[in-house]
């Protein structure tokens, strides 16, 4: 897997160009910013979400994806292993309301988070595909920590449709310099997550 991201690496710099109408925003334009978190193995994309109840702290709406049957039903090993790279087993959204994102709270380091502030076309249009991989309203799991599951609109593959996948494709419909089809690994994806940055930079 990590032969596969390192030869992918010499393409990923000048496959995926910005969605000039939605990315970078307009100087003088509203924006938001959304923060990417990356551990050794999982990817989430967090949007600042309103203050809770009491209004005590700013929380972030977190999205992710996962494997059915290795997050929600431990069920890992060989055979875990197996399934994720020959089948196409059931997936999961993973939606959660935390004061920290992922990057700060995952127990499996290393961590690293990439900021970036899109339009409101480019939030809409986050938010709109983030809905949309979600099959049924109704949860199957709910984590410790009060995350939700619900079924997702399409079935993972180690391959072909991962974390890191799901997380490229929902920041492409904002606008960002990225290639879901690229992002095969932590390190192929965030080697396009820190081009963006650079982009972002230059473009200020």
């Amino acid at each position: 897997m990590r032969w596969i991201a390192s030869a992918l690496l010499f393409l990923t710099l000048g496959c995926a160009g910005p969605i000039h109408e939605l990315w970078p925003p307009a100087p003088g334009a509203s924006t938001h910013e959304i923060i990417v978190s990356l551990d050794d193995w999982h990817a989430m994309v967090a949007i600042p979400h309103e203050k809770n109840q009491t209004g005590e702290k700013a929380r972030y709406e977190e999205w992710g994806y996962a494997e059915l049957e290795w997050y929600v039903k431990d069920r890992r090993g060989i055979f875990g292993v197996l399934r994720v790279l020959f089948w196409l087993p059931d997936g999961v959204v993973e939606v959660g309301l935390h004061d920290r994102v992922w990057a700060e709270r995952s127990p499996k380091p290393p961590t690293d988070s990439f900021r970036f502030r899109i339009s409101n076309e480019g939030l809409h249009n986050l938010r709109r595909h983030l809905q949309n991989t979600i099959a049924s309203r109704k949860a199957i799991h709910v984590h410790d920590d009060g995350s939700r599951f619900y079924p997702a609109s399409d079935s993972y593959n180690l391959l072909f449709h991962q974390c890191h996948q799901y997380a490229a494709a929902a920041l492409r419909e904002a606008g960002l310099p990225v290639s879901p089809r690229l992002a095969v690994s932590r390190t192929a994806f965030a080697a396009q997550l820190r081009r963006a940055v650079l982009m972002a930079e230059e473009g200020e």
